[in-house]
């Protein structure tokens, strides 16, 4: 895990991994699971809508001067299920699109291999650190 990123309990379940971490963008892996999978065998649509939300918001708060002073909440976030998920290992990139002082905007995508495999867009309220 990246040093600053907040502590997330619920994410060192489903264990994901912050790889990459700076302004206006974040990468994530997850090594899938057999619990993580749904009835056709394929990753459940919401660990792919957990990753993609998480790669949204982290991209929105990310700490440039070192020390984390922001945290984000999900207001909405849109999803697109492109393609059923199969193997071991996914990526999801988020990135920051803009926004003001309260609510943020940032987009994401799942990769499977080179492939993308789910899609996302969210609005993301802002809030103090505690």
């Amino acid at each position: 895990m990246i040093a600053n990123a907040p502590y997330n309990p619920f994410l060192k379940l489903l264990g994901a991994e912050l790889l990459e971490w700076g302004p206006g963008s974040c990468m994530w892996k997850l090594d899938v699971k057999p619990e993580y999978l749904n009835t056709q065998d394929a990753l459940h649509g919401g660990v792919v809508a957990t990753l993609l939300d998480i790669a949204c918001a982290y991209s929105c708060f990310c700490p440039s001067s070192g020390q984390l002073k922001h945290r984000a909440s999900t207001i909405s976030l849109t999803t697109q299920y492109l393609f059923p998920i199969k193997e071991k290992s996914v990526l999801a990139r988020g990135w920051h699109i803009g926004g003001g002082s309260r609510i943020q905007f940032a987009e994401a995508e799942l990769l499977e291999n080179d492939t993308v495999v789910a899609k996302a867009s969210g609005n993301f309220r802002i809030y103090p650190a505690f």
